[in-house]
């Protein structure tokens, strides 16, 4: 009996072995759900009032799905344009009224990649501030794809 039990035991430890092989091989495999993927993004125009004159501000914007199993409290993308050629980088702020982003939860991820403010319009006049809003606001409307890296805790 001894016998039969040893050998039950060294056929069941090197299948385990195995299989904890395979298992740990197919871990490191595994990429996190949002891993080589190209989101939709967009950059918002956002016109503000700041000390008697207007602001524009260009406000990349993202919606993500927290799979981490953890809080999250931003993103750190690559965006990109139609062609998904890169045009720059980001961290996002994620969450609401400074709460972060729970496990399973949906958010709007934010951040203000541009700001044309009133001493523009000091220094170069009206009609200048307004054709500089208007060129800025045409070369970020170029970004439509946001390529997630990681995540913020």
């Amino acid at each position: 009996m001894k016998y039969g039990l040893n050998l039950f035991a060294q056929i069941f430890c090197a299948r385990t072995q195995v299989c904890f092989r395979l298992l740990l091989i197919s871990l490191l495999g595994v990429k996190p759900v949002f891993a080589d993927q190209d989101w939709r993004c967009s950059v918002d125009l956002i016109f503000a009032s700041e000390n008697g004159g207007s602001v524009a501000n260009y406000v990349l914007t993202l919606q993500v799905k927290n799979n981490t199993g953890r809080d999250i409290t931003g993103v750190s993308v690559i965006y990109k344009d139609a062609a998904k050629e890169v045009i720059g980088n980001t961290l996002l702020k994620c969450g609401v009224n400074d709460l972060p982003v729970k496990p399973g939860s949906y958010s709007e991820c934010t951040r203000t990649i541009q700001r044309v403010d009133a001493s523009y319009i000091n220094s170069f006049g009206t009609e200048k501030w307004t054709e500089i809003v208007n060129n800025q606001l045409q070369k970020l409307n170029s970004i439509n794809y946001c390529h997630i890296l990681g995540f913020s805790y």
